[in-house]
């Protein structure tokens, strides 16, 4: 419980420095250094608390919450450390330390759902934790896509005044393409090692997670190719990605809701 707590704070400050950094209309650069810190702090803390919640004498405990706080402790990982290189991760880092902090809160206080266990099956973990990647990858991107929008509406309302950091709609697309990419690769090398580390793959309770794993499969798809030929932008990525994301979440998680 002392974890959880100190996570929990960790965060909230962290969230404390980043929110300024966004609304303020200054040309100072945010200290990306402050910000790295304290996100190393909470990642590792975060990482410390669900460790102990996921290890026990009879393997690893997944229940719905500690996948959901497993996904935003990569997401928190991934763009805490993206905050060195992208200007575009600002925004999407302080709404997944939002989400993060409630991961914490109810892996922390509910403990009395219905768990699976997991021995220690290294194919089948790591079938675990490529779609765990590919789903934070995703839900990432689908972030890039709503700042995408965000930004785009400020510009034509001409309202852009409200933070000087905010990144060039260019180099927010970029970044969506590049986070999308690798996604459907991760996801692509999902459904691969499901077909070959999970013989039941195709049975009766778990069909429904292959084909619907494979419709977000072909949504992605179809919006990568849209993007890099076509040169989608605005409402149509926005569908694609939103209808992707559910797909997946049906997917992954439809059968334990």
């Amino acid at each position: 419980m002392l974890f959880v707590i100190l996570t929990i704070i960790t965060y909230v400050a962290a969230i404390l420095w980043i929110t300024p950094t966004i609304i303020k209309t200054n040309t100072n650069k945010p200290n990306t250094t402050v910000i790295l810190g304290f996100g190393i702090l909470t990642v590792l803390l975060h990482f410390i608390t669900l460790s102990n919640q996921l290890s026990t004498m009879f393997g690893f405990r997944l229940t719905i919450i500690n996948v959901v706080s497993f996904i935003c402790l990569l997401m928190s990982l991934m763009m805490t450390f993206a905050i060195t290189k992208w200007k575009t991760s600002l925004l999407p880092l302080l709404v997944i330390y939002i989400l993060s902090i409630v991961s914490v809160a109810l892996s922390g206080f509910i403990t009395g759902e219905t768990a699976k266990y997991f021995s220690q099956n290294i194919s089948l973990l790591f079938h675990i934790s490529i779609a765990m990647l590919s789903y934070a990858m995703f839900f990432i991107a689908l972030l890039y896509v709503f700042q995408l929008k965000w930004i785009d509406f400020k510009l034509k309302n001409k309202q852009l005044s409200f933070s000087s950091h905010l990144p060039p709609l260019m180099t927010v697309e970029r970044h969506l393409f590049s986070l999308t990419f690798i996604a459907q690769v991760l996801l692509t090398l999902t459904l691969i090692t499901g077909m070959i580390y999970l013989p039941q793959v195709f049975s009766n309770n778990q069909i429904h997670k292959t084909v619907f794993s494979f419709m977000a499969w072909i949504i992605y798809a179809i919006l990568l190719f849209g993007q890099w030929k076509l040169h989608w932008r605005g409402k149509r990525v926005l569908i694609y990605s939103i209808s992707g994301m559910i797909l997946l979440t049906v997917g992954y998680f439809g059968s334990r809701i």
